[in-house]
């Protein structure tokens, strides 16, 4: 469905990767959108219900790694919750030059247009043992 490329010296992934973070797991994942006035996205569907399920992946450093994913009983109006699928620690992919965040998705109705939605990580983060930030 969507896929781009972050820099990994992005200003809010600061805290994430500094020094003395030992690891970082996905807390939260949601995609919202925002729609234009008559302008459904499926044929007939105005809403998010066109989608009936998707995964979300972050790749670095060719390795790709599934982090939340979606199924229609959490797709609502104009927003997806997604649910966390482990908890792998993220800070190489953070760390590294790029990375690319890719959500990918299985459509219950033909799209008629593309989804301008934005993706929403929310991030815990541990700190190596006596070591401030």
């Amino acid at each position: 469905m969507s896929e781009t490329t972050l820099s990994g010296s992005l200003p809010c992934l600061a805290s994430l990767a500094g020094v003395g973070v030992a690891t970082v797991t996905l807390r939260a994942a949601y995609l919202t959108w925002r729609p234009e006035p008559g302008n459904g996205i499926g044929r007939g569907t105005p809403t998010l219900a066109a989608l009936a399920s998707g995964t979300c992946f972050l790749t670095a450093n060719s390795r790709k790694t599934a982090v939340a994913s979606f199924t229609s009983r959490t797709v609502h109006t104009t927003r997806i919750d997604m649910e966390v699928q482990g908890r792998p620690n993220l800070l190489d992919c953070l760390r590294a030059d790029h990375f690319t965040l890719e959500i990918s998705g299985v459509n219950r109705r033909r799209l008629t247009r593309p989804l301008a939605f934005s993706a929403g990580l929310e991030f815990d983060v541990q700190m190596i043992q006596g070591a401030t930030a």
